[in-house]
């Protein structure tokens, strides 16, 4: 097992996944990870892994300032005090754990990482008591104890009498004894510097002379008497922060097991996290872990290689494939590949995330790897006797669900003895239950896996044009070693290489043919494959956008129905309220000329169902008129590009908008928005046309306006131009439909209204007419 990690370079593994870890916690869990062969510890690792993505998307906080006081921690348990730093460390990862505790716990959507959590401690009285005795530094602080708080307190004075006191002794009379009129400090003590013939007219002791003898530094009696008062002060203030230190690590020494078993879970917590960051540097998945012997691997990479430029394989072990045998030329990526699942294998069952696209697998067993030289001039080894002396140890402690890996099996002796040897090796580990990744050049072995059940052939692809490899990994046909095709690529020359060829035995040269036809044949339909996908994939898009087309025409026609349903509602309404106001008048008068007049108005209401009916048709494409090249003015017949409608331009243009009748409606349309149809006509004098102008407004005349998503300005010139119609039009009533909304076209309503000489009363609708967003006019 140890031997297999070290073929299959897995130490390097552990050296990336120790760099991502964020404290010295986690860095000794990460250099010696291994991978369980426990199907059900497996499992949890994965899921612990899952949960730790989901964690990360979340937002996982930081461990910074975590660090690892298992030491001094068990120091404290047996009775030893502990420096201010360390405890202050302590109290910060209290603090972290309080945390990541309620992070992980408040959800319970991650039992693995709850487990982990549930191991953190809650120690809220210790953590107090820590953070109420030291600041961050580790310095203990004055509210620790009031004894302290004195001490400092005392010392602060003390330390400002001596320097008041000193700094005294530079003015006034025995500024003239001294050599410069500063103090400075010998061994802690202030010291003034004493002309040496001024030696005692300042009473202290003598604690320097300078090197040429003209100063002695003084320590004024006065101040001796200060500084040592203060000396004791200090000696008390750190024999007062001894006690406090000793008591909180008392406090410490009584929780050793719980701060012992939260700096394990941390040491997990930033094991996964650091699997987590390694996974997305390396572009790895999240393996989906069973029950074994089996992987299947999509899209797989070695994670040591760049991510950029390695070519990607597919690869499928178990099931009915007990061994899948690798062939194909040197340098052509065998070795590669077959570190590459090794690496899978082991990454999964350690919790990793392996690099595919997807893994699945279950859980193996053993993993068995003979991969490389094992020459050793120490234990005189030679090549093969190296990998003989691997794989007889994998055949004796063999176990069922084990991963065997063997690298050129049968290599390194007489090519015959060596091909039956590897035969037989191969039929043992699939005979003891293993799982079997081999790679060979022998034509024998190729020829096994074609004719032995639970054998497949699988082959590295070489180009034969470029005499390169491709590293692309083809499952299914075996590959040739094309010996001679490298061998002419590196510089042997062409004549060495014909002799060579000429020395093949027929059979194995037909073979050899056989084979290469097999693989140009797999490399087209490969091709063909690829086509076909990229075609599936092709039509896929032209589905989903048909899909996407339908589903916008529906929604269109959902709405146009909405809409037709609206406006048919609001027509019906309006020609219920005009026959309604018919048969009041024929009530109140039956001559025969009402009777004419109720005659000709249902007419028209008539007219204006028909009309609604036209325009709900769907209209038959027939020519547009043509734009004629004119400026907006009022009268001009237009287009409305967005709708396209047509309309008359009611006024002459006012900025980069002009009102145009549509219809029945008055809309505000920009003038970009425009196509000039016809300029306006000038109307020739008409008699008659005049005669008939008032039966005409009367005609058209409408009853019932709408002023909503108007502003204020515009709502009251249309509002009153609407009531001088409706005067001239002989309308008895009526109805401004203004909304609710906050009241201010309802109240502009009313007070158009109220001045309005031919208005002869108004109020608010009847509640299933509009309520109080409908203001219903009497006209005189």
């Amino acid at each position: 097992m140890s031997h297999a990690l070290d073929v299959l370079d897995f130490g390097e593994i552990r050296n990336q996944l120790a760099a991502e870890c964020e404290t010295s916690l986690g860095r000794p869990l990460a250099l010696t990870i291994a991978p369980t062969f426990d199907a059900m510890l497996a499992q949890q690792k994965v899921a612990r892994t899952r949960e730790a993505t989901e964690w990360q998307d979340r937002g996982w906080g930081s461990m910074a300032g975590l660090h690892d006081v298992r030491e001094p921690v068990r120091l404290a348990g047996k009775g030893g005090t502990l420096e201010g730093l360390v405890l202050a460390r302590i109290a910060r990862y209290l603090e972290i754990a309080g945390e990541f505790r309620e992070s992980l716990i408040s959800g319970n959507a991650w039992p693995q990482l709850v487990l982990l959590a549930e191991s953190l401690p809650q120690l809220a009285t210790l953590k107090q008591k820590l953070d109420r005795s030291l600041d961050l530094d580790g310095n203990v602080k004055d509210e620790a104890s009031r004894i302290l708080g004195g001490l400092r307190s005392k010392r602060n004075t003390l330390a400002q009498r001596s320097l008041d006191r000193i700094q005294s002794y530079l003015s006034g009379s025995t500024r003239a004894l001294l050599s410069d009129p500063i103090y400075t400090q010998r061994d802690g003590r202030y010291v003034l510097p004493l002309k040496a013939e001024n030696k005692g007219k300042i009473k202290g002791i003598v604690h320097d002379t300078s090197a040429s003898g003209l100063t002695v530094f003084v320590e004024p009696q006065d101040v001796l008497a200060l500084t040592n008062d203060l000396r004791e002060t200090e000696g008390k203030i750190r024999e007062e922060e001894r006690r406090i230190l000793t008591d909180l690590s008392r406090a410490v020494g009584g929780e050793v097991e719980a701060l012992q078993s939260g700096l394990d879970a941390f040491a997990e917590i930033d094991l996964v996290r650091a699997i987590v960051r390694l996974g997305d540097k390396q572009g790895g998945c999240i393996p989906e872990v069973g029950d074994g012997p089996w992987i299947k691997i999509e899209t797989g990479r070695h994670p040591l290689l760049d991510r950029q430029i390695a070519v990607p394989f597919s690869l499928e072990i178990g099931g009915e494939i007990d061994v899948v045998l690798i062939t194909g030329p040197n340098t052509g990526g065998k070795t590669v590949t077959m570190k590459a699942v090794g690496l899978a294998v082991a990454m999964s069952q350690c919790g990793m995330m392996p690099c595919a696209r997807s893994v699945s697998m279950g859980c193996f067993r053993q993993i068995w790897a003979d991969i490389g030289d094992e020459q050793s001039l120490q234990q005189s080894l030679s090549t093969f006797s190296g990998h003989i002396k691997q794989i007889a140890a994998a055949l004796a402690e063999i176990k069922p669900h084990a991963l065997v890996l063997l690298d050129e099996a049968g290599a390194g002796t007489d090519p015959a003895e060596g091909s039956a040897l590897a035969r037989a090796i191969l039929l043992a580990f699939q005979e003891a239950g293993a799982k079997v990744l081999a790679s060979t050049h022998y034509g024998e072995l190729k020829l096994l896996a074609t004719q032995s059940p639970g054998f497949q052939n699988a082959s590295m692809e070489f180009d034969r044009k470029s005499l390169r490899p491709t590293y692309r990994l083809l499952v299914g046909v075996p590959g040739s070693s094309h010996a001679f095709h490298i061998a002419e690529r590196y510089g042997i020359p062409k004549s060495v290489i014909e002799t060579a060829e000429t020395a093949i035995d027929p059979e194995v040269k037909s073979l050899a043919e056989t084979i290469a036809r097999l693989e140009q044949s797999e490399k087209l339909a490969r091709t063909a494959q690829s086509e076909a996908d990229r075609l599936a994939a092709r039509l896929r898009v032209v589905e989903k956008d048909l899909e996407e087309k339908v589903a916008e025409a529906t929604e269109v026609r959902t709405k146009v129905r909405s809409r037709a349903a609206t406006e048919l509602e609001e027509v019906l309404r309006e020609i219920r309220i005009e026959a309604a106001d018919v048969f009041a008048s024929l009530k109140k008068d039956r001559s025969d000329e009402a009777l004419t007049k109720a005659r000709k108005r249902l007419d028209d209401l008539q007219d204006v169902g028909q009309s609604f009916v036209k325009e709900m048709r769907p209209a038959i494409a027939k020519p547009k008129p043509a734009i004629v090249n004119q400026t907006v003015v009022k009268g001009s017949r237009v287009r409305l590009r967005g709708l396209n409608q047509e309309g008359t331009v009611l006024d002459e243009p006012k900025g980069k908008a002009v009102a145009v009748q549509v219809g029945s409606l008055r809309m505000n349309v920009a003038l970009s928005e425009l196509d000039i149809l016809a300029a306006p006509v000038t109307p020739k004098s008409n008699p008659k046309a005049s005669r008939s102008g008032h039966v005409q407004r009367a005609q058209n005349a409408q009853r019932e306006l709408h002023l909503r998503r108007l502003r204020a300005e515009e709502a009251a010139d249309t509002l009153e131009k609407f009531i001088d119609d409706a005067v001239l039009a002989g309308l008895p009533n009526v109805r401004i439909v203004h909304g609710k909304g906050e009241g201010v076209l309802r109240g502009l309503t009313r007070d158009i209204l109220r001045a309005h000489k031919d208005v002869k009363s108004f109020g608010d609708a009847a509640a299933d007419q509009g309520g109080d967003g409908v203001t219903e006019a009497e006209l005189r």
